[in-house]
Order: structure tokens, then sequence, then C-alpha cells
């Protein structure tokens, strides 16, 4: 079974799913493994069309099932050192290296070796397999695809987010907004300021509050469950003029605010837009053509699944997780699945640690341990999920 899931990783890990391009070379790939057990998956397209998520059931849709989610895109490799060809798939030492291999096409081929399994087994309950794109930027298909998911079968009962986390439970993790600033003012020669109106003056006024922004909330405090136990709001870059002798009248700001569970996103930017608006204003009383452009580059929910939840005990079960479930500091699609109302729980192969960076490689026996928690599902599908559930 292992030499099927790391031939399947490798082909995946070969087609060059990154962001910035189409995945729809890897929808493909992924419909033919389906469809080569009878299985029919239906694409979710982008707005434009580039791109699509996959949703494929097995079994019956009208009773609660099982969500198996993953995302098909990866980070680009440039820059990064690797000893390896990044995008062949090579096997060396017991492990699969290749970008994705963790992060997360590891626990997609998992699922795809599966699917024969799973088709057999599926006779009470079902299995959806949901494959997003754009994770990496954003959870862009996400939303869409959950939405397609919930208008197409009866609530799931449970939602398993394959993310790296060596085999824990994660039972949580923050949300996030990230947004960028664009400040336009007027340019002048840098002798006569006065007539000019400077865009990175502003750019700086507010990355400055936003820096008092969040030493408030880190006095607010939060859970220790968490690193940081605390709200973060960060400004990721600042960008602005070209020369020393000229005002400049273009600046652009990024930054991103990373919640707690519970902590209210929409209050924070509440807050940042007033300032905004008035260091819009005081740009116009010296030139009325001044702007500052708010534009929301990625937003998506945090999960807080209770440490106790049914769900939770359930995938620890599943994994032969005996530790407490625990939180992650990254974010994943899993919190648009549970604010649909699907229990929710973070729990796949692999090391993040791993994640994004040169030579990332995924061991054999992470990926033995992935495919034995879903034969171990596999398992409980032949009785209703609402026994199981309880146990």
């Amino acid at each position: 079974m292992i030499e099927k899931i790391a031939q399947i990783l490798c082909e995946l890990i070969s087609i060059e799913s990154i962001s910035s391009n189409s995945n729809l070379d890897i929808i493909e790939y992924i419909e033919q493994i389906l469809a080569s057990s009878d299985v029919t998956a239906c694409r979710v397209p982008s707005p434009d069309g580039r791109k699509a998520s996959l949703l494929a059931t097995i079994g019956p849709a009208d009773r609660a099932g099982v969500v198996l989610s993953a995302h098909t895109d990866v980070v680009p490799v440039e820059g990064q050192a690797w000893t390896v060809p990044p995008f062949a798939g090579v096997i060396r030492d017991q492990r699969v290296y290749g970008r994705g291999a963790t992060d997360m096409k590891g626990f997609l081929a998992v699922v795809l070796s599966a699917v024969p399994r799973l088709k057999a087994a599926a006779q009470a309950v079902p299995v959806h397999l949901a494959f997003s794109y754009d994770e990496e930027i954003g959870c862009r298909g996400a939303p869409d695809l959950v939405r397609a998911l919930m208008q197409s079968v009866a609530p799931p009962a449970l939602a398993i987010v394959g993310e790296p986390t060596t085999m824990r439970v994660v039972r949580a993790h923050k949300g996030k907004v990230a947004r960028r600033l664009t400040v336009i003012g007027r340019t002048g020669h840098s002798a006569m300021p006065h007539r000019a109106t400077n865009a990175v003056d502003s750019a700086v006024a507010i990355a400055h509050a936003l820096r008092g922004f969040a030493d408030r909330e880190v006095a607010r405090g939060g859970d220790a469950a968490f690193d940081p136990p605390f709200t973060t709001i960060h400004v990721g870059s600042l960008h602005g003029g070209s020369m020393v002798n000229l005002v400049p009248e273009r600046a652009t700001l990024e930054y991103e605010i990373r919640t707690m569970p519970g902590r209210d996103a929409g209050e924070i930017l509440a807050r940042i837009d007033e300032l905004v608006a008035r260091e819009r204003d005081r740009l116009r009383d010296s030139a009325p053509e001044a702007d500052i452009i708010s534009e929301e580059l990625s937003a998506y929910p945090g999960l807080d699944t209770g440490a106790d939840a049914p769900a939770t005990r359930l995938v620890a079960r599943l994994a032969s997780d005996t530790q407490p479930a625990t939180t992650v500091a990254f974010g994943t699609e899993a919190g648009l699945y549970a604010e649909a109302g699907i229990p929710t729980l973070v729990c796949g192969p692999g090391d993040m640690a791993r994640g994004h960076k040169a030579d990332e490689w995924i061991g054999f026996d992470e990926l033995a341990a992935a495919s034995a928690m879903i034969d171990r599902l596999a398992v409980l599908l032949g009785r209703p999920s609402a026994d199981w559930m309880r146990e």
C-alpha cells in the first residue's frame, strides 16, 4: 500500500500546481483516479474559470457523513536552494521529496489511494472528498467549495482537514484577515514639501497606529494554549517613493490580523477603518485628489472545536493520538467547515516545519500512519454516524 501512496504522491508533486498557476491539470489527474473506481466528481470553478475545486461523494449522500479535505495548490520554489528537483517526486531513504510533499499532497495521496477501500466500506455513511484551490493565498477556493458541499449532501457529521500536524489532533487555530492600503498623495520637489502631500508620511503614521493597536491586543491577553497567546496585528510590508529629492505620491502598506477564537476581527477592522478615514481627510486638506484605497488580500475564520467534543475524541481514536488535542499557529480551511456547522478537526501526516522550505519531504512512516487513520475510518462507515459519534 505504501508503494501505491508514494507513486500517487510523486505524480501529484510532478504537477506544478503553484497558486499563481491554473490547477486544472491536477484536478484532471484526481478526476482520473476517482473515475478508475467509478467515483464521479463535480468541479466548483473559480470565477474566472482558470481554477477549480473538486467535490466527490462516496456512499449515500442523504446521510450525515465525513468530509476529508485537502488543498491542491503549493507555494513557489524561487530563491530556495533545493538539492533535488522540486517538481519530480524523488524517493530516497523511505522519504518522498518535492514541493507539496508535506503541505499537503501527502494527505491527498493517502486519500486517493484509499478510494477503492472507502467505496467498499461506505454503506451506511458517505465520505465526501473536498479538494480546494488557492488555500496558500488566503483560502480563496474553499468558501464556494463548502457552499457546494452543503447544498448537495446531508449536513456532514465530521470534517477532517489533513494539513500536516504530525498526526496530532488539532482542535483550534486563529483566524486571519490581511489587507493592502494604497496611499495616494501629491508629488513635488523635496525643497518645497509644503506644496506636495507625502504618501509615505501617511503610511508610516498608519503603521505606527497599528503598532499601538497590536500592543493593546497583547495587554488584552488571551489563551495560553496558543503561541503567542493573544491576537496579533502585524505590518508585513511598507513601500513608497522613488528618489530622495521627490516627495512620494504613492505608498503601499500591507498588514494582517490573526485573531484568537472569540475575538471579533470586525471590531478591530472598524477601528482601523476609522484611522484610515481620518488620515484620508488629513491628506485631502492639502490635496483634494488624495486617497487611501483598502483592498482585502485574504480572510478566513479561526477554528475552535471543544477539547472534549465528540468529534475531537473520535478523530483522536482514528489517529491513535493519546495526547490532549492541541492548537497550531498556522491557519487552515477548517474554520470555514466549522462555520458551516460541521464539527471539524485538523489532522494529517507530515510536519509543517518542513513545509514551504527547500527539500520539503514526508516519510513513508508518516504516510502509513495517515493511511491507518483512513482504514480505521473505513471500518466505521458501515454503521450510522450517529452511533459512533457518541462513542
